[in-house]
């Protein structure tokens, strides 16, 4: 990575040490230069005891009574996306299904994450979506900004000084000055009104540092400093937003990208289809879906978990050594960044058998946890994954219940992908929407 070597591994157990045993060392990822403030307060982004601070924080936003509540809000989204299917049925030239669940996530992470509802299913044009889609389309000359900052690191001050980085500084003005209004009209609320919302911003406001709060509970602080009792369980306003953009955008892209692949794979695989939807059929009935029955659908958990196997939207992980290590035979020095290439690793022959074939029955027998890195692995696992797995099979229990989806004459057979770190097809896929009955 510009002057300094890293590694690619792709070897179990030596993932193992560095995702779990040794995390002590791998404790941080790759320093990504360039990211925007506040952006860059993302947990995603962070090192350290500050990473350890801000992800325990949020971390009870995910619990199972959270997510529980969170359900409602997901199947009224479902259903608008179920409608907005029917009213495409046959379509002669089809659809282009990203649109479609890229505007279901869009509206389910504002929901559930924001207490905001902003309708972006009934306008695929919705400014939401498009700074969020902004966000994960890089020009060259984007893409070339890292790579120019690694071979010559005096540069980075000056591409800061023009406002210059790898995500476009309009996207994320528009997300800090909508994320700052949102805190701001909490803030003004009635206590009652307050207590009442199970959303992630509410929990990040009420841990939120204020210079009244850090005066009335510690007295005036050292040199501006917060106490080290009072950062331990409080966010500054700019890590709210920086928390926010973050799951504004990775709500989005990862969700829809998933259910985009599951469709796809659906469509070309018309028998797993059918026995999707007679689980569902035999399983919950008429029930709507919720966090508690969707535990049954083990058949279309093991199409989610297939389809991110064949189809991880990152497609690679990576952790830096925070010192000098040795794993089996291997010396891995301070400073230097393990690669893990999710997309290989989870197509790899000797793990998987037929590897780039969909076979959701594989998924019952145990393997490697280690073989499957969709999500990550070990105390930096993805911390949004339990709400993006409910978030994906109640969409696809409400869908699949109204409709089918079938391949379009030239609907690719093999898809290609462009050049990036998040895996997005070279065309969009578009697929036939058929009736169920």
């Amino acid at each position: 990575m510009g002057r300094t070597p890293a590694y690619v591994i792709s070897d179990l157990d030596i993932l193992k040490e560095v995702f779990v045993k040794s995390f002590s060392t791998f404790r941080n990822r790759m320093k990504v230069s360039l990211v925007p403030y506040p952006f860059s307060l993302g947990v995603f982004f962070l090192d350290d005891e500050h990473w350890r601070r801000v992800r325990s924080i949020i971390t009870p936003s995910f619990s199972s009574g959270k997510l529980r509540k969170m359900c409602a809000a997901i199947n009224d989204c479902s259903r608008t996306l179920t409608t907005n299917f029917s009213t495409v049925i046959g379509k002669k030239e089809g659809v282009i299904v990203k649109d479609y669940f890229g505007a279901y996530t869009m509206d389910v992470i504002s929901r559930t994450a924001f207490g905001i509802t902003v309708d972006s299913q009934n306008d695929f044009n919705n400014e939401f979506v498009a700074n969020a889609k902004m966000m994960f389309t890089q020009s060259k000359p984007r893409r070339l900004l890292p790579m120019i900052a690694r071979f010559f690191p005096p540069l980075v001050w000056v591409i800061r000084k023009i406002g210059v980085g790898v995500f476009p500084s309009r996207a994320i003005r528009f997300f800090q000055a909508n994320i700052l209004e949102m805190i701001k009209q909490r803030e003004n609320e009635s206590k009652e009104n307050r207590e009442q919302r199970i959303d992630f911003l509410q929990l990040l406001v009420d841990a939120e540092i204020t210079d009244d709060k850090v005066k009335q509970e510690n007295g005036d602080t050292a040199n501006g400093q917060v106490s080290e009792e009072h950062t331990a369980r409080r966010l500054t306003a700019d890590e709210i937003v920086g928390q926010g953009i973050l799951f504004f955008i990775a709500g989005y892209e990862t969700t829809a990208s998933t259910l985009n692949f599951a469709s796809y794979n659906l469509a070309m695989n018309p028998d797993a289809q059918e026995k999707a939807y007679n689980e569902i059929k035999e399983m919950l009935g008429n029930e709507e879906p919720n966090h508690d029955n969707i535990g049954r659908l083990k058949y279309l958990d093991n199409v989610i978990t297939e389809t991110l196997r064949l189809f991880p939207p990152v497609i690679a992980l990576h952790r830096r050594a925070s010192e000098n290590i040795q794993i089996k035979d291997l010396t891995i020095y301070e400073g230097q960044t393990v690669f893990v290439p999710t997309l290989a690793l989870q197509r790899d022959p000797k793990l998987f058998k037929d590897p780039d074939s969909f076979k959701p029955e594989r998924h019952d027998e145990k393997s490697n946890p280690l073989s499957f890195l969709s999500f990550g692995y070990g105390p930096r696992i993805c911390i949004g994954m339990r709400l993006a797995l409910v978030e994906a099979k109640i969409a696809l229990v409400n869908v699949l219940r109204a409709v089918k989806f079938e391949r379009m004459p030239d609907t690719q057979e093999v898809l290609t992908f462009i050049e990036s770190g998040i895996l997005q097809t070279e065309k969009d896929i578009k697929l036939k929407i058929s009736p169920r009955c």
